[in-house]
Parts: structure tokens; C-alpha cells; sequence
């Protein structure tokens, strides 16, 4: 009798046998297997004629239907797989809280972490980073900190702008993603007046709620006392 056995076509419990893989380390034969499942896994001799591995896994797995994991509700096992080394994995379907359908495997679901379709981890994700960067509301704090002028002003006051067709330089600030306009001016020190204005308008109370200690809402609140006198 042959030491070593062709297990192919044999069944083991769940699993088919159905080709042989390559030896692991030891030398021990390896075989490729399908489960009734619709999974495949790769085992050793051993593994299969003890009854060890009698499945691909899914007699271990859990019923995940209904259950809710982050943004994800599970709504049955899907026919679908994943590929995990010499592994196939079954994935549950899901609906995440914006409506779409994703699929999940069972350890990426159980896993910790914010789970969520690709879209929402992708929004997720940006937010996330935006906010390291300093961003609320669509406005980067560090920017309005800083009131001097970037590198491509050439009027040598941050948001003045000279308008070449009117003649008339022009005051505007951007701020929680929008552009907004104060006017213009024929003299550049009104410009900038206007600007500081706006500046002391929309910055200032939101420096003082989200930035208390920086250097802009000290200087706006000097500049309204100034205004007083």
C-alpha cells in the first residue's frame, strides 16, 4: 500500500477533495479542497484523515444576519467570496446607513474600527484628515491665525487685490469655503480697511469659539478696543 495516498475525489466531511497543493515546510502533503459551502481551503493529509478540517471554515462561522457592525447592517451570506491566500472566503452582504450594498467578510465585520461602505470610509477618511490638518467647517485655522500675505499677493496685504480693468483695488476674504467681496476702493489704505473689517467680523468670534488662545483673536480683540476709543 502506497504511503502516500491520492486523496483526490474524496470527501471529508464537507470538503471535496480536488487537486494536491505544494508541500509545506515539513514536506507534509497539502491538498486543495472545496467545501459544500461553495469556500475552498488547502489542508494537509493529516488535518483531513483525523477529522480536523472537515469544512472550509464556515461550520465555525456565525449567523451575522441582522446583526449591526458601525455604519453596517448584515442582511444575509452572500454567494460571493473573497480570495485570502489559498483561502476563499464567503462575504455577508450589507446595507450601510447611506443606503448602499457592500460586502464584508466575517473578521473585517467583527474587526475594530469605523466599518462603512467604500464611500463613507472614503468621506470618513477625508474628514478625518481635514480635521488633522486643522479644518472646522470648511475653514483651516492655521491659515487665519496667519494674516500675512501668501506668496503670490503682490499688493502686500492678505485678500487686496488691484483690479487691472477697474482701476480700483478690491477687498475679499474667503472664508468656510466661500469667497466673499467687500467692495472697491480707489485708495489701497481703504481696501485694507475693509478687509481688516471683515476680518474682525467673521474671524474674530470664530477664533474666540474654536481657537481661544491664538494670536489672531488677542490681536482682533485689541483692534475693537482700539475702535472704542
Amino acid at each position: 500500500m502506497s504511503r502516500h495516498p491520492n486523496l483526490i475525489g474524496s470527501r471529508f466531511g464537507k470538503l471535496v477533495v480536488t487537486g494536491q497543493a505544494e508541500s509545506d515546510a515539513s514536506g507534509h502533503r497539502r491538498w486543495l479542497c472545496q467545501c459544500d459551502c461553495g469556500g475552498t481551503t488547502t489542508t494537509s493529509t493529516g488535518n483531513l484523515t483525523c477529522g480536523h478540517t472537515l469544512s472550509c471554515g464556515c461550520n465555525r462561522s456565525r449567523d451575522l444576519t441582522g446583526r449591526r457592525f458601525g455604519k453596517l447592517s448584515v442582511v444575509e451570506r452572500s454567494d460571493r467570496y473573497s480570495i485570502r491566500g489559498e483561502r476563499k472566503c464567503r462575504l455577508w452582504m450589507c446595507r450601510c446607513d447611506c443606503g448602499r450594498i457592500t460586502y464584508v467578510s466575517t473578521d473585517s465585520l467583527t474587526a475594530s474600527g469605523e466599518r462603512s461602505c467604500l464611500a463613507c470610509a472614503a468621506k470618513y477618511n477625508s474628514a478625518k484628515a481635514r480635521a488633522g490638518a486643522g479644518y472646522v467647517d470648511g475653514t483651516q485655522l492655521s491659515r487665519i491665525r496667519n494674516m500675512k500675505p501668501g506668496a503670490a499677493n503682490t499688493s502686500g496685504a492678505r485678500g487686496v487685490y488691484y483690479d487691472k480693468k477697474q482701476n480700483r483695488w478690491r477687498a475679499r476674504l474667503k472664508f468656510k469655503g466661500k469667497i466673499m467681496n467687500f467692495g472697491s476702493y480707489d485708495k489701497f489704505e481703504d481696501a485694507v480697511a475693509a478687509r481688516k473689517a471683515a476680518e474682525r467680523e467673521y474671524f474674530g468670534e470664530f477664533l474666540e469659539k474654536h481657537d481661544p488662545g491664538s494670536t489672531a483673536t488677542q490681536e482682533t480683540a485689541e483692534q475693537e478696543d482700539s475702535a472704542k476709543l
